[in-house]
């Protein structure tokens, strides 16, 4: 038996003492609730190779051996070949990247991480790091200082996304608690108080002035008034990026 069945009658039931258009209530109840199937999602899909390409293998026969695939691919059949060629752009910029670079002093290595290709360099010299942010096109906001002892950069080349990881740069540390107009220094990390940070997701998160018993500044998130400590935000979805708006935070002495 579907084991969603007694839910689905329990919430039937509920539903059917509604006013207006029961069915139709129904309908998105069950639907809202996941308790539908829906036909063009594709859960518990199986792709596997063959000298064709991608191809579905079914969940309850997974050792049958799939039949060759269509002259159109389905949606995912295509994901799966999209996200191929994107692995193969990585590795190609990769073998690229490491020629180009590999007589630089601060080279560490180059690989490539899925679609992604990842550069590590060991820095000294904050002339050198800026060298390297005019090279590989970094623009300071998309810096981010996760650890106390990395600084990360991201940018793209051709289509294909890029991390620059430098190493040992004491100095950018300094250099952002100098530009920070409301500097906290959380984890070996200055935080500008005076701006947004956006995390990983999207949502930007603002210091109006409030600490919490610890001494650990409060944010809250594009201006609802729930608080969130900054050791929190950054735990959970770290790591945040200053955004560029200034933000007027309550009167009172600056910690950190």
């Amino acid at each position: 038996m579907n084991k969603n069945l007694p839910q689905a009658i329990t919430m039937v039931r509920e539903l059917l003492a509604g006013d207006g258009d029961v069915a139709t209530t129904i309908g998105h109840a069950l639907d809202g609730a996941g308790l539908l199937v829906d036909p063009e999602r594709t859960f518990g899909t199986v792709l596997r190779r063959t000298p064709q390409g991608w191809a579905p293998v079914a969940p309850a026969a997974q050792h049958v051996e799939a039949e060759p695939a269509g002259p159109e691919p389905t949606e995912l059949e295509q994901q799966a070949t999209d996200w191929d060629a994107a692995c193969e752009r990585a590795r190609q910029l990769a073998d690229a990247a490491r020629t180009t670079y590999r007589s630089e002093p601060d080279f560490v290595s180059v690989r490539a991480d899925g679609d992604t290709v990842v550069i590590s360099l060991q820095i000294t010299e904050l002339s050198r790091w800026a060298g390297w942010m005019s090279t590989l096109g970094i623009v300071e906001h998309q810096l981010v200082t996760a650890l106390n002892y990395v600084v990360c950069g991201r940018t793209t080349i051709g289509d294909v996304p890029v991390s620059v990881l430098a190493y040992d740069l004491p100095e950018v540390q300094l250099v952002a608690q100098a530009k920070a107009r409301r500097p906290y220094r959380h984890g070996g990390l200055i935080y500008d108080l005076a701006v947004g940070h956006k995390d990983i997701t999207g949502d930007t998160w603002y210091f109006h002035g409030d600490y919490s018993a610890e001494g650990m500044p409060l944010l809250s998130k594009d201006g609802r008034p729930e608080r969130c400590s900054l050791a929190a935000v950054v735990d959970m979805l770290g790591p945040i990026l200053p955004v560029r708006e200034p933000v007027a935070a309550a009167q009172g002495g600056e910690r950190g």
